[in-house]
């Protein structure tokens, strides 16, 4: 009988374990994984004609609005063009914590402004920055899928609220965000995902007096997503995402100040001028398909004591 009673615990056992190393085909995307990272350039995202009217005779950014030329322009041919250097290949973070996967994407050698100045490093005319899109792909057999895209924008209504020229800062929101497939593990019979975005902007620039500023960090925005669904067969799957349009992200970053030099003019004369701000994007992005996935960012970033801390981390590992 005890031989019977141990043959059955063994045999019970054993399928416990093969059907726990079993999960969903929605995870574990990450064969021949490729993230592709962009910040395609946009003329212009300072809108004049959208500004309040804060003076009669707004100096820079008026005659940006009329269209007329600017006499930097004139001396510096303004370019749309930005390197965008891939800077971070994907990581796997934790490998052996099947249910956690981390992931990481950058950009180096962008411009946030389209042509030089002389007013100044903040001078925000000629922005240009108009937000990044993000996209993790893998390899199904000898298909291409496509786990995660995303588009992150400027967000405009601090164009008209002057927030933008007034205080040197800017706000990101979610333009667009589709998730089909996990790179962590997901359990068998669960079709969600829990995601943190962490993006940070990062410079390097030489001040007027010669300081130099090396890896100075501008801002960093978070986007925290909890159950996003992974079955875009299933019901509510669109409903999830077309509510995440627009929306803004946490976090603010400052307009990326001007570095200064010296640019030759068309008549061979030297001048000395802010260049076109660069600057580069980091973006880390964490995936979890357990109940126990805890928000980094938010701790971080809130006024909750340690100790509550600690026991909120405790309770959501029991």
């Amino acid at each position: 009988m005890n031989k019977k009673y141990t043959l059955i615990i063994l045999s019970f056992s054993i399928i416990l374990a093969v059907t726990g190393c079993i999960g969903s085909k929605l995870g574990s995307a990450r064969k021949g994984e490729k993230v592709i990272m962009s910040a395609p350039p946009k003329r212009d995202v300072i809108n004049f004609a959208l500004l309040k009217k804060q003076q009669e005779q707004p100096l820079t950014l008026a005659g940006r609005g009329e269209n007329k030329p600017r006499g930097i322009e004139t001396a510096y041919a303004g370019t749309l063009v930005s390197l965008g250097v891939s800077a971070v290949k994907q990581v796997i973070a934790n490998e052996n914590k099947k249910y956690i996967a981390q992931w990481k994407q950058g950009l180096n050698d962008l411009y946030f402004y389209d042509q030089p100045s002389s007013e100044g490093p903040f001078d925000p005319t000629g922005m240009q920055f108009n937000g990044f899109n993000i996209t993790r792909t893998f390899r199904d057999h000898n298909n291409t899928l496509t786990a995660i895209s995303a588009d992150f924008e400027v967000d405009k209504d601090s164009v008209p609220s002057n927030e933008i020229i007034n205080d040197a800062i800017f706000r990101l929101k979610l333009k667009r965000i589709k998730v089909n497939y996990s790179k962590a593990k997901v359990p068998l019979g669960r079709d969600t995902i829990n995601i943190d975005f962490d993006i940070a902007f990062i410079t390097s620039y030489i001040s007027k007096d010669g300081q130099m500023f090396k890896d100075m960090e501008l801002g960093r925005f978070s986007l925290n997503l909890r159950k996003a669904p992974l079955d875009s067969t299933s019901v509510g799957y669109n409903e999830y995402y077309d509510k995440l349009k627009n929306r803004r992200l946490d976090g603010k970053c400052f307009i990326v100040p001007r570095s200064y030099g010296h640019y030759k003019t068309p008549d061979n004369g030297v001048i000395s001028l802010y260049n076109q701000g660069m600057f580069s994007i980091a973006v880390n992005v964490k995936e979890c398909s357990k109940n126990t996935f805890v928000n980094e960012m938010l701790i971080k970033t809130s006024d909750i004591g340690l100790e509550q801390v600690k026991s909120m981390i405790l309770n959501n590992l029991k």
